[in-house]
């Protein structure tokens, strides 16, 4: 608006000139002005927030992660307290975490494994063999970095493995049906999940 308001003026101080000659002269064939090109308006990145996009905190064999998504009013943040297992020479062979997809969403405990598994089949983590109520995880999708299974977190589970501290058992059925069994621990995830609550 500025530039353009500069060009008209312009322009009128030229056409007068031009009227003052031609009385004194002929008139000579000159091009018009040439409209001299707008800048674009700089775009403005958003501001970065005060609030951290991702926090880790460990306890025990736990991390507590918390991630934000979003900026402003429109960001949402969750958290899940999780565990890597890894095994000497392949990484990561399997994680498992506890966290909700919602504020008001119950508590879920999900596992990610390598796809060479059997179907039909479940997940089932107990606290050790002589466990008969163990969590029973149902697959939800394969993708490419492993497949999902998950449950929601009833609440008595949830008290047991509170009070444990040694080591768990996942148990699933590989490509071949032979039963996988991977050992986690559980030190460290009442208090990740006390710190999972006030999140």
């Amino acid at each position: 608006m500025r530039l353009g308001w500069s060009f008209n003026i312009g322009s009128a101080i030229f056409f007068a000139a031009s009227i003052a000659c031609a009385q004194t002269r002929p008139a000579a064939q000159t091009a018009p002005p040439r409209p001299q090109p707008v800048a674009p308006a700089a775009s403005v990145p958003p501001a970065v927030s005060a609030d951290p996009q991702l926090t880790t905190a460990t306890f025990g064999d736990w991390l507590l992660r918390c991630q934000r998504v979003g900026e402003g009013a429109q960001s949402v943040r969750s958290c899940e307290v999780a565990q890597t297992l890894q095994a000497e020479g392949q990484g990561m062979i399997a994680q498992i975490a506890v966290g909700r997809v919602a504020a008001d969403a119950p508590l879920r405990v999900t596992v990610l494994l390598p796809s060479n598994l059997s179907f039909p089949s479940s997940v089932k983590i107990a606290i050790d063999d002589k466990d008969d109520q163990p969590a029973d995880l149902a697959w939800k999708r394969c993708l490419a970095a492993g497949c999902i299974a998950d449950s929601d977190m009833k609440d008595d589970i949830l008290k047991r493995w509170r009070a444990q501290a040694g080591q768990g058992k996942m148990r699933f059925r590989d490509a071949v049906a032979r039963e996988i069994t991977l050992p986690f621990s559980f030190r460290g995830l009442a208090q990740a999940l006390d710190a999972l609550a006030k999140s």
